[in-house]
């Protein structure tokens, strides 16, 4: 399982002072420690950003970038923003973070995936931005986005399907639950290819405080993911008992020789 860290966001007080500050150090910090957490990826989430968007997301791409030779994640909905950021990305392949069914992501990330080297997950929104209530909605959403990007020129093996867990705290959060493992289960069958699909592990969680309880949701909910084919995870990496549970699923699911060195 392709491990993502979630933690640096701009909306968290130590990277928004690094940020303010245009100090990279605090960023270089979490990066190197993500990164020693078991981190495969490293999500930079700026959120919207509409006033220096594109400076912001350069300085956080070059702050990463010079602790570790991890890919970047690029998460955000400003498209300049998301430009600036694959400029910046001078390692591995980097990931967009992400594309919908939205018109005005079609509009504007796109283009970026056309003209840009990187893998791209796609969310599986409903045009209008509100998420589908079952996994039947979910699977007609990916077949019609895999469309769109096929006439594209997208290749396959750069896509990724997120089906949106939402929190749990939502009224029909626990039924939602269970609709996004039915999707991932059926998603590659419906797709006619071996597609990847990502969960944002801690959405499911957002709302409950840190602590013992939130962990073994996220642990339990993750296994139940991993048994149903998710390859990939965005997810808080300084929860050990989450890492070793992601890393039990991948050698678990991959079919292979058995070790216990994981």
């Amino acid at each position: 399982m392709f491990v993502i860290a979630d933690n640096i966001q701009i909306t968290r007080y130590r990277v928004e002072m690094a940020v303010k500050e245009r100090n990279p150090e605090p960023i270089k910090q979490l990066a190197a420690q993500c990164r020693e957490a078991g981190a495969q990826a490293i999500d930079i989430n700026t959120g919207p950003l509409s006033r220096q968007g594109e400076e912001i997301m350069q300085f956080m791409v070059e702050a990463v970038q010079e602790a570790c030779d991890l890919p970047v994640c690029l998460d955000t909905v400003n498209a300049k923003a998301m430009e600036a950021g694959l400029r910046a990305a001078k390692g591995p392949r980097p990931i967009i973070n992400g594309i919908s069914m939205q018109p005005e992501k079609l509009e504007g990330i796109l283009p970026l995936a056309q003209n840009y080297d990187a893998d791209l997950i796609c969310f599986l929104l409903k045009p209008d931005g509100h998420v589908p209530k079952d996994a039947d909605s979910r699977l007609a959403l990916a077949v019609e986005l895999t469309g769109i990007l096929d006439e594209a020129g997208i290749s396959r093996d750069r896509v990724v399907f997120d089906p949106l867990a939402v929190p749990l705290m939502w009224d029909d959060g626990g039924r939602q639950a269970v609709e996004v493992v039915e999707t991932v289960r059926l998603l590659p069958e419906v797709l006619g290819f071996d597609a990847r699909v990502m969960v944002g592990l801690s959405n499911l969680t957002t709302g409950r405080p840190p602590g013992p309880q939130r962990q073994l949701v996220e642990q339990t909910y993750l296994a139940m993911l991993g048994g149903a084919g998710l390859t990939w995870v965005l997810m808080n990496i300084f929860n050990p008992d989450t890492i070793a549970t992601a890393r039990a699923v991948g050698v678990l699911g991959s079919g292979g020789i058995f070790s216990w060195h994981f």
